[in-house]
């Protein structure tokens, strides 16, 4: 069956050389105007099947984010191309764009920053639905409320306001516009992280009923390894903008291949138990996308790096069942195409 995101070689730069007067200087006599471009995603693939969820870890800063508003095209991608339920969206414009939205819709991280303070609740819940609607639509308001109940909301919520709310309920209220136009993906940006610990659990679990009643798909972002084991069929493992593991979550934690993801693995905290030594085993901090190492990414950092590593980039290789490693070590395997 085919895959109902499909992503190959995903790329996203960002210039940020500032002004013409912070780029311009003089070299040799003559003048030059050095750019200064941010690697964001490096040639990222991946594919996410019908009802299945993909949990997308790395540390912060790793490109998580820009790879999934890439993704849902709020950037357009530098290089790669985006399919999606076997169109292929990667040229498509805003308008072009505008029936996909339809299919995919996205949960963002901070349930402050991303409800309009000037609207209504049932505005909010229902905008995308009216901007997608064909005809006319007398059933709004009953759509609202039948939303908002199935995220946990009541009849008396759907008058106010955002800042009326908390945090939990405000991401209530995001779901539920996700919800509106009934899409095959939803593509969720660390959307607990900004919770309290005591209600990421009710939010989790919510989204997992919502799931399995509705059968859409997730693509799931956070920096939480307890999130993505609960929540995810499969994981990503991403590192200064590249994919450096794909598998199963039982083979990602339970025989994690590449080095960055046994130490992420270490690190994780657990209450009375010292930290491993695999954790300790990574030195130093985490190089710019503004200037990529040759070889390896890792390998500034990787206790286990030889002279190939700063030689030739690792790509990502199968290891058999579903499981990939883009690792020198593991180079038994056959790319992944």
């Amino acid at each position: 069956m085919a895959p109902l995101l499909a992503v190959r070689d995903l790329r996203q730069r960002f210039d940020v050389s500032g002004s013409i007067f912070d780029r311009l200087r003089i070299r040799n006599g003559r003048i030059t105007a050095p750019r200064r471009i941010v690697h964001a995603v490096n040639g990222v693939s991946f594919e996410i099947a019908r009802g299945e969820v993909l949990g997308l870890v790395g540390e912060s800063g790793c490109g998580k984010s820009t790879l999934a508003k890439t993704v849902i095209k709020l950037h357009e991608p530098t290089g790669g191309a985006i399919a999606l339920d076997g169109e292929d969206i990667t040229q498509h414009d805003f308008h072009r764009m505008r029936p996909i939205r339809k299919k995919m819709q996205m949960i963002f991280q901070d349930p402050y920053a991303s409800l309009n303070p000037r609207q209504r609740v049932r505005d909010i819940v229902m905008e995308p639905y009216l901007e997608n609607a064909a005809g006319p639509v007398p059933d709004v308001a009953e759509r609202a409320l039948a939303l908002l109940a199935k995220v946990g909301l009541g009849r008396e919520h759907a008058d106010r306001y955002p800042h009326q709310f908390s945090g939990g309920q405000r991401q209530r209220i995001g779901i539920a516009r996700a919800l509106s136009v009934e899409p095959d993906l939803i593509i969720a940006d660390e959307p607990v992280s900004a919770l309290d610990v005591s209600i990421q659990a009710q939010i989790l679990n919510l989204m997992m009923d919502l799931k399995d009643e509705f059968g859409f798909s997730y693509l799931f972002i956070t920096h939480d390894l307890s999130v993505v084991r609960h929540i995810s069929d499969r994981i990503g493992v991403m590192y200064l903008g590249f994919m450096v593991e794909t598998g199963p979550k039982d083979a990602i934690f339970e025989n994690p291949l590449h080095p960055y993801t046994q130490a992420l693995l270490a690190a994780a905290p657990v209450l009375g138990t010292p930290l491993p030594p695999a954790a300790d085993a990574i030195k130093g901090e985490v190089p710019s996308a503004l200037n990529l190492p040759t070889g390896c990414p890792f390998r500034t950092r990787c206790p286990l790096a030889f002279d190939r590593c700063a030689a030739e980039r690792p790509v990502l290789k199968s290891q058999g069942g579903g499981h990939a490693v883009a690792c020198h070590l593991h180079d038994a395997g056959v790319p992944v195409a």
